[in-house]
């Protein structure tokens, strides 16, 4: 049997064309609200650590605190932090399963994915048929790209344990790689069967049902919601649906909820813009929705220029040609402000 020693973690890881109607910047800010990370006040954060902290203190040599550490560390982007309190669990115990499966999923977020597979192999030796290994083999593989692989490790998953969530979520995600939504649907409510409180099954099932242009997107992204509120990336995507669908009202409803939440959300700042200006017309609102983009985000280059765009359709050609200047300060190849001096002119949606 291979020996867990060998693994513990070292500190090393870790052209212009003719001006066209205002841009929506969908592609650009799913990205962004898809990697974005919801911020928690310094006080609640400062709070949370400094209680860990006092309970290590009182047992020092307890792992499950470490552990809980290693999640603080990690929900707040300190990886070094975290793999440090990884390593002193696993120095209290080498054979504790919650901490081996914290090690491997820690190396596989950090792509070192055959340091993560030893872990794992090994953890398979010392527990034999247990699904929460097998799922973490099949998050290794679906981060190596083999989705054959990571569903063959989930259908083993469930088959030690037929109620395992995460194993149904992650066969969702694989077979949507695949092309195959209507398998990826299935996964997905299933894994909600099994786990009524799973965020990001009913966050992927909105995603799934929204590129269908099916209003179950909105069932899913409500009860996303209902779980975490504040979230951004559901804030997002559930106004993104309803702006694209011309539920404008409510697309207005869901952005401005967003901002009484997340003050600095540019995304749904420009969105609300983007409403007033293409689809309302109403030129001076949409400036000062963009204008709050710009205050979050002074290099938003697309807020720029459709600013620029509400001036020029209110007249006033000065202000419209120094946000068009800006935007190509910004980005002197983007192509929607290389023309600065046309007269006003209808847009067609």
């Amino acid at each position: 049997m291979r020996f867990l020693f060998y693994f513990i973690l070292t500190a090393g890881l870790f052209a212009c064309q003719s001006k066209e109607e205002p841009k929506n910047d969908k592609t650009t800010t799913t990205i962004e609200i898809a990697n974005a990370v919801d911020e928690t006040p310094a006080t609640e954060v400062d709070s949370a650590l400094n209680a860990i902290n006092e309970q290590i203190r009182a047992d020092i040599n307890n792992k499950d605190l470490y552990l809980a550490r290693a999640d603080y560390y990690l929900e707040n982007q300190s990886p070094k932090e975290a793999m440090q309190d990884i390593n002193r669990a696993f120095r209290i115990d080498t054979t504790y399963l919650p901490t081996i499966l914290k090690q491997a999923d820690f190396l596989t977020k950090s792509s070192k994915l055959e340091l993560s597979k030893n872990i794992l192999d090994n953890a398979n030796d010392l527990y034999p048929e247990n699904s929460q290994i097998q799922v973490a083999y099949s998050q290794l593989y679906l981060v190596a790209r083999n989705n054959t692989k990571s569903i063959s490790y989930a259908d083993l998953a469930i088959k030690y344990d037929m109620y395992n969530a995460v194993a149904y979520y992650l066969k969702g995600f694989n077979f949507l790689e695949k092309g195959d939504t209507s398998t990826a649907i299935s996964s997905y409510q299933t894994a909600v069967e099994q786990d009524p409180d799973y965020f990001e099954a009913y966050l992927e099932l909105g995603l799934v049902y929204s590129a269908k242009h099916d209003p179950l997107a909105i069932e899913y992204f409500n009860n996303a919601l209902e779980l975490k509120p504040n979230e951004r990336r559901v804030l997002y995507s559930k106004g993104m649906f309803e702006q694209e669908h011309e539920m404008f009202n409510e697309a207005m409803h869901t952005y401005t909820v967003a901002i009484k939440i997340h003050p600095d959300f540019r995304e749904a700042h420009y969105n609300l813009g983007y409403i007033h200006l293409f689809y309302l017309q109403l030129y001076r609102q949409s400036q000062q929705h963009f204008t709050d983009a710009i205050a979050v985000d002074p290099r938003y280059k697309e807020a720029h220029y459709n600013r620029g765009y509400a001036f020029e359709m209110l007249g006033d050609i000065n202000n419209a040609a120094k946000d068009y200047r800006k935007a190509l300060e910004i980005d002197p190849s983007y192509e929607y402000a290389c023309l600065l001096y046309t007269s006003p002119s209808p847009r067609d949606s």
